[in-house]
């Protein structure tokens, strides 16, 4: 009886070990760094790209979320780089190639990466770009790209929706980012809308909503009709805002490496 026991004991104790590595497995980062991969958008932007420094994830101490949210084979995250970052161009493929190739499927259709400011540098996180703690560093910026086919443009929606909400007078511009206060709001410590102008000219432009609270990132929207479409948000300390046109410059220059699809 003990014997049958101590058997049944271990073979529990062994299938458990097994589907815990067989988990474990799933929840590997499938990239490591030097990487070469190919990731579809649409038939317009088509990232192919050296993958950085991989990300350490997150742990959130929910096991709810950790089994149902965290799929890191899903996830395509190109990497880390310093703003400056100068990545390899590959050819282009022709029309029909990257018609017939087909869009990368994964959780979210995201695509992520990271810039770094004032040469500083951190290893980097997946914690959440809706957390308000997303940061893993003031002079970090987090990017995410996603395929956008509503219509319009940032600067249009700007203009007919946001300033709406805005006093006209309040505008203050520096290094080309103008900002407002919402309309019945005065004092010192407000939260704000701002708009930018893109240094690329195919862009019209890019919103930025500064929170109330110091601690929590600026957040900032792209809705452009580029690339058939795109849709791009980005994460920063608001310390860094005198760099949002430096740092808008770099997405657009990275997206135009990265991207090998012919289609204009």
């Amino acid at each position: 009886m003990k014997l049958s026991t101590l058997r049944f004991l271990l073979i529990i104790t062994l299938s458990l070990f097994q589907i815990s590595c067989m988990q474990q497995d799933k929840k590997q980062d499938p990239y490591k760094e030097g990487d070469i991969v190919t990731w579809k958008i649409n038939d317009h932007l088509i990232l192919k790209a050296e993958v950085g420094e991989r990300r350490e994830h997150f742990v959130t101490h929910n096991e709810r979320v950790e089994r149902d949210f965290y799929r890191p084979q899903s996830e395509r995250y190109i990497g880390q780089f310093p703003i400056d970052y100068q990545p390899t161009r590959f050819d282009k493929i022709s029309e029909s190639e990257a018609r017939d190739m087909p869009i990368s499927k994964h959780s979210g259709r995201r695509y992520e990466f990271n810039l770094m400011l004032n040469g500083s540098w951190v290893q980097a996180s997946d914690r959440s770009v809706y957390s308000n703690d997303t940061l893993d560093h003031p002079d970090q910026v987090k990017v995410v790209v996603n395929n956008y086919s509503l219509g319009g443009n940032t600067k249009q929606s700007f203009d007919n929706y946001t300033m709406l909400e805005l006093e006209a007078d309040s505008a203050e511009t520096n290094n080309g980012v103008t900002c407002y206060r919402f309309k019945g709001e005065k004092g010192e410590y407000n939260h704000q809308k701002c708009f930018g102008q893109s240094e690329n000219s195919l862009i019209s432009g890019y919103e930025i909503y500064i929170p109330i609270t110091k601690q929590v990132p600026m957040f900032v929207e792209y809705r452009e009709s580029i690339y058939n479409g795109v849709k791009i948000n980005w994460y920063a300390d608001r310390k860094n805002l005198d760099q949002a046109q430096a740092i808008d410059a770099a997405i657009w220059r990275l997206l135009d490496t990265w991207n090998i699809s012919s289609i204009e």
